[in-house]
């Protein structure tokens, strides 16, 4: 069964700037710690949401102002924030509601420490004129059919882990990629290798590509001249740290650098081990940091490697870090959340904005489903100048938990296609078995370890 990332939650961001009152001095005044918690709003609104903007505040009886309007407004409207424990809260009225983008901040004054405190200025899109996908009740069973199985590996040539149970996760091969000119790497990762097959032969194995010992749950993604670079770790328990390495297409490692953080890091971001890379636009590779911390955070995108195959240093990676976007061709960025009207609810709805290099909102899509869903670890990808995405529908089917993966493809008028498809990798899968490959196509991951893997091709349409 397919598990999350291994990744913490973390505690909201933000730098404040603190302003001293007067009638004692500055050194002698405790600090007015002011958190945005991640609940309530995220990057992307909509009319008619019920948006709830909370702040934790490490101060008694604390008052504060959240300042708010849209980009059709010069001024900001003033919204007392209502104490509650020891957070601040406060409902944007409806009416800001409309245009293109929403900016807000607050203010916020502790009465004991004589201090106040500003919280950065912060923005959401309003997907005011969104194209909006109904996608109904999912029907469970009914898989689409692929056009053509593109690598094949009988069960007794990969590695499988299958313990004892309840003596550990179950896990074979759980991901691949697509060359630029069709050919398949399958991760054979508890044998630390890739098996490659060329176009058109799903059965034979032209090379395989050596990883370093202990690759398995790693991620992998292609660099310049045949080279892989793999995900890793060095050290021990909280010494943990996770590295990149590229590797040449003989297998031997080209280097090892250090990836930006700790594992299991509390604070903006963190980077797991077995985080995911991907290859973006420019040809630059990007480790995905989970930032959740931060309101409607879900991934930011860490450069970790140049288009020409060189490391980049760790404060370039956190300088560089993209988030909320995932970069895209063509200049554009794509920001994407769930999103739930209920607190702690299951999401029923998928959003999705296109952003241009000045931040402007280019085109947006609500995809609404009368089943819970949820995202995958395939990352969505322009195909044709359409978005391409998959979500995870899930339902209880009387005692059965249904769960399978559901690719979209969006155009501006609404959906051009939809494919669903099985959940198909054994045991517990940490990494992407679902690829848009660099022609357009959908490719997926099936594995048993009683008939080998099969890597499929799905037309998107």
């Amino acid at each position: 069964m397919k598990k999350a990332p291994s990744l913490v939650t973390l505690a909201a961001a933000g730098a404040l700037v603190l302003a001293v009152g007067a009638g004692a001095p500055a050194a002698a005044l405790p600090r007015l710690a002011v958190h945005q918690e991640p609940r309530g709003i995220g990057n992307l609104v909509a009319p008619g949401d019920h948006v709830e903007i909370v702040y934790t505040v490490h101060a008694s009886r604390a008052t504060g102002t959240l300042l708010v309007r849209n980009d059709l407004m010069r001024r900001f409207v003033r919204v007392r924030l209502t104490p509650s424990g020891d957070s601040l809260h406060a409902f944007v009225p409806a009416r800001l509601i409309r245009g293109r983008k929403l900016v807000y901040r607050a203010i916020v004054r502790g009465p004991e420490s004589g201090r106040s405190a500003r919280t950065p200025l912060r923005r959401a899109f309003v997907l005011g004129h969104a194209t909006v996908v109904r996608l109904g009740k999912h029907v469970f069973g009914e898989p689409a059919t692929p056009e053509a199985a593109v690598a094949h590996a009988p069960a007794a040539e990969v590695g499988w882990q299958i313990p004892p149970p309840g003596q550990g996760p179950e896990f074979g091969p759980q991901t691949f990629l697509v060359g630029a000119d069709g050919s398949i790497l399958l991760d054979d990762s508890l044998n630390n290798r890739l098996l490659v097959y060329g176009p058109g032969d799903p059965n034979t194995v032209v090379r395989t590509v050596a990883l370093p010992w202990g690759s398995a749950d790693s991620d992998v993604a292609l660099g310049p001249a045949g080279s892989v670079y793999v995900t890793g770790a060095v050290g021990h328990g909280l010494s943990t740290r996770p590295v990149l390495r590229r590797i040449a297409p003989d297998g031997h490692v080209l280097w090892q650098a250090p990836v930006a953080g700790e594992v299991g890091e509390a604070g903006t971001f963190i980077a797991g081990a077995n985080a995911a890379l991907r290859v973006g636009p420019s040809g630059r590779v990007y480790y995905l940091v989970g930032m959740y911390g931060l309101p409607g955070g879900e991934q930011g995108w860490m450069p970790v490697a140049t288009p020409s195959g060189s490391a980049i240093a760790p404060a370039a990676q956190r300088a560089g870090t993209h988030w909320p976007f995932q970069p895209l061709g063509g200049g554009l960025r794509l920001v994407s959340e769930l999103y739930t009207a209920v607190t702690d609810g299951a999401p029923r709805e998928a959003r999705y904005a296109l952003v241009d290099r000045r931040g402007r909102l280019v085109r947006s899509w609500r995809v609404l489903s009368k089943t819970d869903i949820n995202f995958t670890y395939a990352t969505p990808e322009l195909v044709g100048g359409d978005l391409v995405v998959v979500i995870d529908p899930t339902a209880f089917v009387g005692t059965e938990f249904k769960w399978e993966h559901e690719a979209l493809r969006l155009g501006p008028s609404g959906l051009r296609a939809r494919l669903p498809l099985r959940l198909a990798a054994f045991g517990e899968n940490v990494l992407a078995d679902v690829r848009v490959g660099p022609d357009g196509k959908l490719y997926q991951l099936a594995s048993s370890p009683d008939t080998g893997v099969t890597i499929s091709r799905y037309s998107l349409g």
